[in-house]
Formats: C-alpha cells, sequence, structure tokens
C-alpha cells in the first residue's frame, strides 16, 4: 500500500526523528495548551475581553524573556521597558536595525559637517540573507536620497583555519577596523583606511542559519565597548551600535546580554526556545531605545496627543511627537494575545530546565553527529572544524540535498520500526556572503535528542550515501 508523509502519524509502529530545531521545534504540551485555552477564550468573550483577563500574565511574559537573556537584573530600570514583543526575529531585526540606522542618520543632517560624511554598516559573512538585503537596500536607497551622506555596506572577513574560511569574525581583523588600521583598495587602485568614525553599526549573527559556526559575540561587543569609551558621544546621542542577531541562539544558549554588550538583540519564538510560529522578541538596552526613532509606528507605540489641520486640509501632530517607553515603541497595536503567552510559557520551561545545562547538551549532541558524520564516506560537514552547536550542516556527494530530505523524511526500517526523520535544507541565498554555492542539509539538535537516534539518523544517511557510490 502506498502512504504519504502525512499517513505515517496514523500507522503504529512509526517512529519520527525530529532534527530541525533549527527552522521549528515542537511545542511542549503546556504551551500548546495556553495558546488553546486562550483561543478558546477568545471564542467565548471576545479578543479585547480575553486580553483584558490575561494582561497579568502576559506582562509576566517580557520578565521570562528578560530574565532569559539576563537584562533582568535588579535595578532601577524595569526589564520589561527592554523588551518589545512581535512576530519573528526577522520583524524584530527590521525594526531595530532601520530605527538605528535612520536615527543616526538624522544625526548627522542636523549637525555641522562637510559637505559629504559616508556612513558605514559592518556585517558578518554568515550573515542572514534578510539582513544582507536590509543593509544593502537601505545603504544603495539612502546614499540617492541624501547626496550629503553616502552609505556603504562591509563585510567583516572570517578567520581561516586548514586552508580555508571558518565562518567565524576574525577579531584580529575586527580590531584593526575599529582602530584605524583596515585596508580599503578604491576603485583607483590606491589604497586608504576604513575611517572608525564612519562606522555607523555592526550587525552580528550569532549563529548563522548555514552552519553550527558560533561567533564570538562577547569579545566583539567588549570590542565595541572599549571603543565606544574611547570615543565618548555626546548626552543624547548614539555609540557606535551593535546589533546582535540571535534568533538560531536563544533557547540553545545561555545568553547575558550584559556580558555580550549588545545594543539590541533579536529572536524568535518557534525555533530552539519551542514557542509557537509566529512569536519573536526584540531586546533594546533602555538607554538606546530611548534616543531611537522608530522607523515604523501606529497610534499605539506614538499616541496621538493633538491632531491640528487647516482649511487647505493639511493634517499634522501638535506638540513634540513622543514615544512609548524603551522597547515598547516596538510594537504595535494588533497582536496574536494567544501566542505570546505561549512564548512566555516557553521561556519559562527553558529556564526551569537551565540554559547552561540546555547548551550543554545541545553542544554534546551537534559534536556527536560530526563524529558519526564525519565516519560517513562522501559526506561533506560545512564548517567541521569551527562548529559548536546543536546545528550541523553537510552535503552527500553525488546527491542533491532535497532529494536526501526526502529520502529521509520518507524512513527507513529499523528493527520493527519504520524511522522518518526531519532535517531540511538550507539554499546558498540563505547566507549569500559565506561562499556557499548549493543547497546544503542541516541536522539541528536539541537537548531531548538521545544519542540512539542520532546512530540510526546517521546509519540511514550512510545508506544513501553508500547508494550514491554503486
Amino acid at each position: 500500500m502506498s502512504m504519504s508523509i502525512c499517513d505515517l502519524d496514523l500507522v503504529a509502529g512509526v517512529c519520527h526523528v525530529h532534527l530541525n530545531h533549527a527552522g521549528d521545534s515542537p511545542m511542549p504540551k503546556e504551551v500548546v495548551r495556553a495558546v488553546v485555552d486562550h483561543t478558546e477564550l477568545e471564542a467565548k468573550v471576545g479578543g479585547y475581553r480575553a486580553a483584558e483577563i490575561a494582561a497579568g500574565r502576559l506582562e509576566k511574559v517580557y520578565l521570562s524573556l528578560s530574565r532569559l537573556i539576563g537584562a533582568s537584573d535588579p535595578g532601577p530600570q524595569d526589564p520589561r521597558d527592554e523588551i518589545a514583543l512581535v512576530e519573528s526575529s526577522t520583524v524584530a531585526w527590521t525594526r531595530a536595525f532601520y530605527s538605528m540606522v535612520e536615527t543616526k542618520e538624522k544625526e548627522l543632517l542636523r549637525m555641522s559637517f562637510p559637505p559629504q560624511k559616508e556612513l558605514v554598516i559592518l556585517v558578518s559573512e554568515v550573515e542572514y540573507g534578510a539582513n544582507v538585503v536590509a543593509a544593502v537596500r537601505f545603504a544603495r536607497d539612502h546614499s540617492t536620497i541624501n547626496a550629503r551622506i553616502k552609505w556603504k555596506v562591509l563585510r567583516i572577513p572570517s578567520s581561516v583555519a586548514c586552508g580555508r574560511k571558518t565562518g567565524l569574525v576574525d577579531l584580529p581583523t575586527f580590531k584593526s577596523m575599529l582602530d584605524g588600521e583596515f585596508p580599503l583598495v578604491e576603485e583607483s587602485s590606491t589604497t586608504t583606511y576604513l575611517d572608525p568614525k564612519s562606522i555607523a553599526i555592526v550587525c552580528l549573527t550569532h549563529i548563522p542559519t548555514n552552519s553550527g559556526v558560533v561567533n564570538p559575540a562577547r569579545e566583539i561587543g567588549e570590542m565595541i565597548s572599549d571603543y565606544n569609551k574611547r570615543h565618548t558621544t555626546q548626552a543624547g546621542k548614539l555609540p557606535l551600535l551593535y546589533l546582535l542577531d540571535a534568533c538560531q541562539s536563544v533557547g540553545q544558549m545561555d545568553l547575558d546580554v550584559k556580558e555580550l554588550r549588545c545594543h539590541g538583540l533579536c529572536a524568535t519564538g518557534r525555533k530552539y526556545l519551542r514557542g509557537p510560529r509566529g512569536t519573536g522578541f526584540l531586546f533594546v538596552r533602555y538607554e538606546i531605545a530611548s534616543v531611537l526613532e522608530p522607523s515604523h509606528i501606529d497610534h499605539a507605540a506614538a499616541p496621538v496627543k493633538q491632531v491640528i489641520t487647516n482649511e487647505n486640509s493639511l493634517v499634522g501632530l501638535g506638540g513634540k511627537q513622543e514615544y512609548q517607553r524603551g522597547a515598547r515603541r516596538f510594537e504595535f497595536w494588533e497582536s496574536n494575545v494567544a501566542n505570546r503567552l505561549g512564548l512566555g510559557l516557553a521561556a519559562d520551561r527553558a529556564l526551569s530546565i537551565g540554559m547552561v545545562t540546555i547548551e550543554r547538551q545541545c553542544k554534546q549532541r551537534g559534536r556527536f553527529l560530526i563524529e558519526q558524520l564525519g565516519a560517513i564516506d562522501g559526506v561533506e560537514i560545512h564548517h567541521v572544524h569551527s562548529s559548536n552547536c546543536g546545528i550541523v550542516t553537510f552535503a552527500v556527494a553525488g546527491v542533491d540535498a532535497i532529494e536526501v530530505k526526502r529520502r529521509l523524511m520518507k524512513g527507513f526500517l529499523i528493527g520493527d520500526k519504520l524511522h522518518c526523520f526531519h532535517v531540511s535544507t538550507c539554499p546558498g541565498t540563505s547566507t549569500p556572503l559565506d561562499g556557499v554555492d548549493r543547497d546544503i542539509l542541516r541536522a539541528s539538535c536539541s537537548y531531548f535528542n538521545t544519542d540512539l537516534e542520532l546512530t540510526h539518523f546517521c546509519d540511514s544517511l550512510k545508506l544513501i550515501a553508500d547508494e550514491s557510490r554503486d
């Protein structure tokens, strides 16, 4: 009898092994229950009344996420003012990025400086494709709009080991960028040096989507912090900004924004954190958020105080534009309350297990998988020497990545059970500066995957690799 993949869930004796936690990790039962319960409450009393009933629990979500990333130490600042709840990590990143660079640009336009000023956006070589697209388009468009400012995007070179790039930011090279010693070859073939004062923002992807590389986010944060101390800025002005994309590390790594020293951090709910799809959050340090002007707003982020109009039908807002406190200015009025409650419970679960424990177990399983895959002829692991988390990416010689994924999902009979393995593929465009020109496979383990599951996975992959050579 022919069966579809969906039919396998209904057949006894089928074992599904989820190895796509970097894409979407299964939600714990209490998270599902919270989402369903609130949705059922909305069906009974309506969304607005349900939100009022859940208001106290919703506020706790901010505290849970703040604790998760180490932003909630006792102090005068309410940690809830540093968290914004949004729909995804990309939404969080773009709201922070556009606000940061546009506010930087406005600062310069209000100052007296030479006719043209160059501003630079630094990105890592494993920067997520969506981030690269946004940065390049902003630089292109705003260099055209404002003749006085020329924006450019530069990549921070990766280190090299065993004759290959590691994907890791090369720290000595990054230091040279901050010290004014990084050479730039102009079109005239003359060599100039990057002016560190021109750097507006450093964008770093902590763990990329296409490998297990873990960038030295803390060391980079320390360098930027030291630079900002040496080049003190005027009160109320922005320093050299540091935006960390932690989409793959939140829920997998033990993070502390005080140690990372980032000004902004974005994350999703659906990956290692095991929250609902369509959730994410943004951390922005309070003193930075208070200076930023959001690139997009509604009347929740920027409450209307006074509307002015005249006989010519012109409409304006009276008084100085005021925003919500801290990071709350990056939120919009409409939201999925049920999913946000689920996100909070996912954070609580991770905290109850302990992020140190989760990180250790993810790394152990990643190393185990690398060892097992490394023993299979025809399997090439991407960034094998610099991978250090639960994500492992690879290619099988002679077999297209999508075909390998399909065969793994179709399943292999091991003992008396059909084992179906859920992995994902990463196109080269997902991390366009990393030099990968083909689709590769991604197996991402979490703390609850077992060594036996990984062994069965590698045994099944070996069958595919062996068949390709026959």
